[in-house]
């Protein structure tokens, strides 16, 4: 089976791209943080409505490509093809993306956490 064969496979082929790990992607599509962990571990795909988030949420993503592997990944751009050094793609939250990336640590999640959880005892 090629590593491109399913839907989940070429989303984790374009969270690498982006340079996201699978949490990350997760938590961009609005997904629990080891939603794309579990459908990996046991070989499920990805359901339609998180087919919706992506799409909606990264614009460059070819949906040809992501629904069947054909095509390029990235959609062009005005004849130009999108180079992921030099794109700024429409609806993309850099602060956003930061954040994700900056959640990863396991530290800080922690501490965000606690944050959350005591202002809720103060409410």
């Amino acid at each position: 089976m090629d590593k491109k064969d399913n839907i989940l496979d070429r989303v984790i082929i374009f969270a690498e791209y982006l340079g996201y790990s699978l949490r990350s992607f997760s938590l961009s599509i609005e997904a629990s943080p080891g939603y794309l962990h579990r459908l990996q571990s046991s070989n499920s795909n990805i359901g339609g409505d998180f087919i919706e988030r992506i799409i909606a949420t990264y614009e460059q993503l070819n949906p040809l490509w992501l629904l069947t592997g054909k095509g390029d990944m990235l959609l062009e751009t005005h004849g130009i093809r999108v180079n992921e050094s030099e794109a700024l793609y429409g609806k993309r939250d850099f602060l956003k993306e930061a954040l994700l990336v900056y959640l990863d640590d396991e530290d800080i999640k922690n501490k965000i956490q606690d944050i959350v959880t005591a202002k809720q005892i103060e409410e």
